[in-house]
């Protein structure tokens, strides 16, 4: 049943975490007049409609009932058109992030639309990030915890609520707001082998359905592997910022090692990044330079340089794997984006932390190299 404008004003209210006296400033009324519209002994004269929707950031329609519902058609074409072009730099994910907003204005409420807005904000405001927002990020960053505990509030889903209270620990950690990333953090169960598809591997080997106990089992692993290279990677920074410079580069050096496990077989290996820690070739000539050794730290950005002009790019389309360990899951493919491979390579490049090598021969090489690249 769709709610009343005064439910409405009084939800959209509290999800912003404005009192009746905060809101009733905004729009130049009492706080009296709040409390009326919300109690339903009263309603906003239509000159304040449009101030209203303004405030809470959605559209005239959602103050009208609308809010809470959705049109699951019109909410998947505005996820389709979103999704819809290429991302090759920070302006495309920002128009990307845009559609998504726009959507969210008619429907403030809806689940698909605040994940995927979420995964976009957090893609455009974590510093980290090839895509890193310099400008707006803070502001995009305050939006993204707005839509997170709208989530957290009114999701009925489990892996929604766990996967925003997942992005808030990254961003509240990365702009220094330690508490409320704790807040989040707590939230999460201590052992992660309770999986769904673990679950449902059990299930199926009670069902003597062993071709689905295998490909669950494969599932479970894709995603335990992501966890386990992006732990290992996050380790090796956390030794280096220590200086403790050997354990780095030995956790650094088992992420080729695991890697090499699973896709041993593959005609082309996948690339080997961490989202937050960046790639794990610059890692190891970070470390390496910060040791003082140059020539080693020049050997690593070759080996990044070859492996960005010689294979990243022929991930464009896709490469199924055959590897027994994923063949059969849901995603057993790996890809690169079209079309931002120099730019991801130059950026890797020109980071500052390379600017003591920046005059190298070698180093100057790499850069025209970059450069000689096709998209």
């Amino acid at each position: 049943m769709p709610l009343s404008i005064g439910q409405t004003i009084k939800k959209l209210r509290k999800e912003r975490k404005l009192t009746q006296e905060e809101l009733a400033e905004q729009l130049n009324v009492t706080s009296q007049a709040i409390s009326k519209w919300e109690n339903e002994t009263g309603m906003p004269d239509i000159s304040q409609i449009v101030p209203l929707a303004s405030v809470f950031g959605v559209s005239t329609d959602v103050l009208f009932g609308t809010f809470g519902t959705s049109d699951e058609e019109e909410a998947r074409k505005i996820l389709d058109d979103a999704y819809g072009f290429k991302i090759g730099n920070t302006e495309s994910l920002r128009r990307r992030y845009d559609m998504l907003q726009d959507g969210l204005r008619r429907f403030p409420n809806h689940g698909w639309l605040l994940m995927n807005s979420i995964q976009t904000g957090l893609g455009l405001i974590y510093p980290e990030n090839n895509h890193y927002d310099k400008i707006q990020g803070n502001e995009i960053y305050q939006e993204c915890i707005r839509q997170a505990n709208v989530l957290i509030a009114n999701s009925k889903n489990t892996n929604d609520i766990l996967n925003a209270r997942y992005i808030m620990v990254l961003l509240h950690s990365a702009y220094g707001n330690k508490e409320e990333a704790w807040e989040h953090a707590k939230q999460f169960l201590w052992r992660t082998d309770f999986t769904a598809e673990n679950m449902y591997a059990w299930i199926a080997r009670a069902e003597t359905n062993y071709t689905a106990e295998a490909y669950h089992l494969q599932n479970d692993f894709g995603c335990r592997l992501t966890a386990t290279l992006d732990n290992i990677i996050q380790l090796g920074t956390a030794y280096r910022n220590m200086k403790k410079y050997d354990d780095a580069l030995k956790m650094y050096f088992s992420v080729f090692s695991l890697m090499e496990i699973v896709y041993g077989e593959e005609k082309l290996m996948p690339p080997v990044q961490n989202t937050d820690s960046g790639d794990v070739y610059v890692l190891i000539a970070q470390t390496y330079l910060e040791t003082g050794d140059k020539d080693k730290a020049l050997d690593w950005l070759e080996k990044l340089a070859d492996y960005d002009t010689k294979i990243r790019c022929r991930l464009q389309k896709g490469v199924c794997v055959d590897t027994p360990f994923l063949r059969d899951a849901k995603n057993p493919v790996y890809c690169i984006t079209d079309g931002e491979n120099k730019e991801r390579l130059l950026k890797k490049l020109n980071e500052a932390k390379f600017e003591s090598i920046e005059n190298e021969k070698r180093f100057i090489a790499l850069i025209n190299r970059a450069n000689a690249m096709d998209g």
